[in-house]
Parts: structure tokens; C-alpha cells; sequence
């Protein structure tokens, strides 16, 4: 569009320069009409003068003279009747013959000059008529030009107003379409950070979940090992009073039953032995629950980091979908605006369809010949494209007389 408009803008200026070329031709045209008409009005008074009758020397000279200064005058505007100027100026005649002819002589030499002199101003004349009708011939082409130049300036000037009018309007739908294109993503973006702090609000309340089942599931496990301490400290103040009475029951006598008494205390024995070799020192469950909340504290953070990698890709995932959705929108709105063109399409033509149907159905109803309704009939089923189906069910809806409809169908 800028090269166009460079080139018009050269064409224009190119034409300008054209048109002042002309008026500046047009001007020494004018100014050369100017002299040769005050010359031509100067040689037909000093033609007058001659045809009154004045014959005196003297005068005669005078009026040579003049006429030889304004020939020589109209010379220097037109080069090309130098060569006349100098035939209407001969050489002087010399003193000498003046003085010995005397005044009759002098007198024949001026009317002989005079005569002379008509000649070369008649043909002068005619020679200037021609000059005069060339000018105004070659005035007529510079006018038919510069009203051409004229009228290709206008045109120009049209076309320059109407494709500056048509860039303007481009400029506009390109920025109208920029700035929805702007409002889309602008959307878009929206969309995608809400989003993302949806994800991330989810993640942080499953984390403080996460987090408030941690500390209850401690507090559940400090219980339970409460728990288990007291049992441990109930079982060991319960275990030392046996552990000191089993000794007296094995050193009593016991008559017809010693075996069984021996055997007894035997048993008594080990289990007083198994409850208590396994208890713990007093800082052995501190240990063993440190322990444990170590482990679980790992396991926690691999799950929570496992989770934050799991939210990542989640995040990842949720960016490719915007972006393929994006992109999925603008084929949307691209397809739509080529089926909307083409809907306006559609009923630009719909109009003429509509009417060639009128009129064949017009025809159609109208028609008593049997064959023509008939081939009308085949040309309604061509215009509205019956299906076999649709055929089908007219035909049978017809019954008996479907033979004239096979018939126009063949």
C-alpha cells in the first residue's frame, strides 16, 4: 500500500512539474503574440502612410527606419525570420551617388526601396498568418494537453481520496480485530489464573487436611503409648509380688503331690521370667515414638511431594488445555465467520431461486397438457432434490395413477 501511494505521489508531482512547464510555455507564447501583433499593427499603419501619397525624401527614410527597428524588434522574439529581418535591411546607399544624382536620384532609390519594401512586408505578412496559425494551432494542443493533464490530475486525486479512504477503513478492522484478539486473551489469561488459584487453594486446603490428620494421628499415638506405659507400670508393680512368693511355694511340702507342685512353680517361673525380661528401660518410649514420628514425618513429605508434583502436572496439563482450547476457538471463529459469509451468500441467492420455483410451479399449475406437467413435475423434483425415500412415499400416497408420474420420470 505504501509503494502505491509513493507511486501516486511521484505521478502527481511528476504531472505538476508537467503543468507548469505548460503554463510557462503558454506565457512566451502570449508574450510573442503580443510582438507580433504590435508589429503587425506597426507595419499596417506605416502601409497606410505609404498609400497616402507622402513621398518625401526624408519621410521615406524615416518611416524605413522605423519599420527596419521594429522588424529587427519582432527578429528578436522570432528567430526564425532573422533571415527576412536582414533582407528588409539592405545596406545603406552610399553618400557619394546621393550627393552626384541630386534629388531625382535620391527619389527613384526610396521608391524602388518602397517597392521593395510592400514586397517583403507583404510576404512578411503572410509569412507572420502562418506563424500566427501555428501559434494558435500549437496554443489548441497545449491546451488539449493541459486539460488532459487536468482531468488525469482529478482522476488521480479521486483514486488517491478513495484508496486512502479504503486503507483507513483496513486500519480500522485491523485495529477492531487486534483489540478483540487483546479482549480474548486478556480472557484467557483470566480464566488461567483463576484457575491456577483454584488448583493452588485446593492444594493448600488438602495440605492443612493432610497436616490436621498428621497432628491427630500423633496425638492418637502419644495416647496409645500412654496407654501402653501404664499397662507396662501396672504389670511391673503386679509382677514383683510374685516374683518374691514364688520361692516359699516351691520349699513347702505338699504330701502325695510333689511332682505336680515341682511342675507348677516351674511354669510359675517362666512367666514370671517372660514378664520380665521385655520391659523397657524408663527412656525407651520416648525413643521409640521419636522414631516413629521420624518415619511418619518422611512418609508425609514424600506424599506431599508427591502430591506438589502431581499438582504440576495437573498445572501443566491445565496450560495445554488452555492453549488447545485457545486455539480451538479461533478455527471456531474462523469457521463461523466463513458460514456467516456464506449464509449472506446463500440469501443473496435464495431470492432468484425462489423466484425460478414460483414460476415453474406457477407453470406447473397451470399447465392441462399432461406431458408438460409431467416434464414440469420432473423439474420441481430436480429443483428440490427428492430423496428415494420421499419418492417412495409420494408414489405410494399416489396409488393407481403413479403411471404418468414414472412416465415423467423416464
Amino acid at each position: 500500500m505504501s509503494e502505491l501511494l509513493g507511486t501516486y505521489e511521484k505521478a502527481r508531482q511528476k504531472d505538476q512539474a508537467a503543468l507548469q512547464k505548460l503554463k510557462d510555455r503558454i506565457v512566451q507564447l502570449d508574450l510573442e503574440n503580443k510582438t507580433l501583433a504590435v508589429a503587425a499593427s506597426g507595419h499596417a499603419t506605416v502601409g497606410l502612410a505609404l498609400e497616402g501619397g507622402c513621398l518625401d525624401a526624408n519621410v521615406l527614410r524615416d518611416k524605413v527606419e522605423k519599420l527596419t527597428e521594429l522588424a529587427r524588434v519582432a527578429a528578436e522574439h522570432a528567430p526564425s525570420l532573422v533571415g527576412d529581418v536582414e533582407a528588409l535591411c539592405p545596406a545603406e546607399p552610399p553618400k557619394d551617388t546621393e550627393s552626384r544624382d541630386g534629388e531625382k536620384a535620391t527619389l527613384a532609390y526610396y521608391q524602388q526601396e518602397l517597392k521593395q519594401l510592400k514586397e517583403e512586408f507583404e510576404r512578411y505578412k503572410v509569412r507572420a498568418q502562418v506563424v500566427l496559425k501555428n501559434k494558435s494551432a500549437k496554443d489548441g494542443n497545449l491546451a488539449r494537453e493541459l486539460e488532459e493533464s487536468q482531468e488525469r490530475l482529478v482522476e488521480l486525486k479521486e483514486k488517491y481520496i478513495s484508496l486512502r479512504l479504503s486503507c483507513e477503513v483496513e486500519v480500522k478492522q485491523h485495529q477492531e480485530q487486534l483489540e478483540a484478539k487483546r479482549r480474548e486473551v486478556a480472557l484467557l489469561q483470566q480464566l488461567h489464573r483463576q484457575e491456577l488459584e483454584r488448583c493452588l487453594s485446593e492444594g493448600r486446603e488438602k495440605a492443612l487436611r493432610l497436616e490436621e490428620e498428621m497432628h491427630k494421628q500423633r496425638d492418637r499415638a502419644l495416647a496409645v503409648l500412654m496407654e501402653k506405659d501404664q499397662e507396662l507400670q501396672q504389670l511391673r508393680v503386679l509382677a514383683v509380688p510374685f516374683g518374691l512368693q514364688a520361692p516359699k511355694a516351691a520349699t513347702g511340702p505338699v504330701s502325695g503331690g510333689s511332682g505336680s507342685a515341682h511342675s507348677d512353680s516351674g511354669v510359675g517361673d517362666d512367666a514370671l521370667e517372660h514378664l520380665t525380661l521385655p520391659l523397657p528401660t524408663p527412656n525407651e518410649p520416648t525413643f521409640l515414638l521419636y522414631t516413629e514420628q521420624l518415619a511418619r514425618k518422611e512418609v508425609e513429605i514424600l506424599a506431599l511431594k508427591k502430591q506438589k508434583h502431581q499438582l504440576e502436572m495437573e498445572v501443566h496439563q491445565l496450560q495445554e488445555k488452555l492453549l488447545e482450547e485457545g486455539e480451538k476457538h479461533q478455527e471456531e471463529v474462523s469457521l463461523l465467520q466463513g458460514h456467516i459469509q456464506k449464509t449472506f451468500r446463500d440469501r443473496s441467492r435464495e431470492g432468484a431461486n425462489l423466484e425460478y420455483l414460483k414460476n415453474i410451479f406457477y407453470r406447473f399449475l397451470t399447465l392441462t397438457d399432461l406431458l408438460a406437467r409431467q416434464q414440469t413435475l420432473t423439474a420441481i423434483l430436480t429443483i428440490l432434490h427428492f430423496s428415494p425415500e420421499e419418492r417412495q412415499a409420494v408414489l405410494s400416497h399416489v396409488g393407481g395413477s403413479s403411471s404418468w408420474w414414472l412416465s415423467g420420470k423416464r
